[in-house]
């Protein structure tokens, strides 16, 4: 069976079915205690309950780290309950109750600054800055920023709702997240997902991602984003030079910008590949489609605490 004090014993192993080190999950199961302790002592402490504080049926996995185990490997395996279950020494429902009452807390535990608003992570003078100088000595993680949006295969809807969640472009029923990064790699925002006909501007539009950074930020994105500079006037917009039907062609600088341009977007292709390691990212969706979101935004704090512990 799984246990964290077997496969602490084999630090690859551990990597492999969790994507943490040894460190990095004691790490986690630290900050997630508390946390933990605080979401059971209401639970148990409900209205509705019958029994005490210390009565009623025990967890068999005794340990918040063997428990931890639990939502790390069906994130990078994506197993079903069953087969999940069976390498833990569980029944399936336990695990299904058991992932309820952990995965809200994942975020929190990982990166609770990734669930702020971006207004509210702003230093003071970061809204004051006139220049993107100023903003880089003001607050260097926003001073350059890229935004786009990515796409997973779900299991097909209800007929009633299935051209609804159809992407054209992808040919099939999708899930879209978009996501905003720092030039390190830092994943700043994570919008609420949307079916894949949603266009990406759209998103764009509703997550308010150009409303929460300041003024002088050089925000990167791709041509599927053209609007952006005519909405949002006051926000610094960097696209890629398109040449036009029937028109000139590009000149050098354009070509040399474009290029330039294209190895920073780069950047957000990496994220996308960092977060893609977990298979509940890659797999066709077969889960509850209301559950999407938060598993998104829990992969996207693990692999925000995975740069930030390797780098300290």
């Amino acid at each position: 069976m799984l246990r964290f004090a077997r496969l602490v014993e084999h630090p690859r192993k551990l990597f492999r079915m969790t994507s943490l080190t040894v460190e990095q999950f004691q790490t986690l199961t630290a900050r997630l205690q508390p946390l933990w302790e605080h979401a059971e002592r209401e639970r148990l402490s409900r209205r509705r309950r019958r029994h005490a504080i210390g009565q009623g049926r025990k967890y068999k996995l005794t340990m918040l780290a063997d428990k931890l185990l639990v939502p790390l490997v069906f994130y990078r395996f994506a197993l079903t309950d069953e087969l999940l279950g069976w390498l833990v020494g569980l029944d399936a429902s336990n695990v299904c109750r058991l992932l309820q009452r952990l995965e809200p807390l994942l975020e929190q535990a990982a990166d609770p600054a990734l669930g702020l608003p971006l207004r509210r992570r702003l230093p003071p003078g970061a809204k004051q800055s006139g220049t993107w100088e100023e903003l880089v000595q003001v607050c260097p993680e926003f001073a350059e920023v890229l935004t786009d949006a990515t796409e997973q295969p779900r299991q097909r809807p209800p007929r009633r709702s299935q051209r609804r969640w159809y992407s054209g472009k992808r040919k099939r029923h999708t899930v879209k997240t978009q996501v905003t990064v720092t030039r390190r790699g830092r994943i700043l925002a994570v919008s609420r997902s949307v079916p894949g006909r949603v266009h990406d501007y759209a998103l764009f539009q509703q997550a308010g991602t150009a409303r929460g950074l300041p003024p002088a930020s050089r925000h990167y994105l791709d041509l599927g984003y053209e609007g952006a500079p005519g909405d949002y006037p006051r926000s610094t917009f960097l696209l890629p030079v398109k040449r036009r039907r029937n028109h000139r062609r590009l000149t050098r600088a354009e070509r040399r910008f474009n290029r330039v341009h294209a190895r920073l977007r780069i950047l957000v292709e990496h994220v996308f590949s960092r977060l893609k390691k977990y298979a509940i990212l890659v797999q066709v969706y077969r889960h509850r489609i209301a559950d999407y979101n938060r598993r998104f935004r829990n992969v996207a704090a693990l692999v925000n605490f995975r740069l930030a512990t390797a780098a300290g």
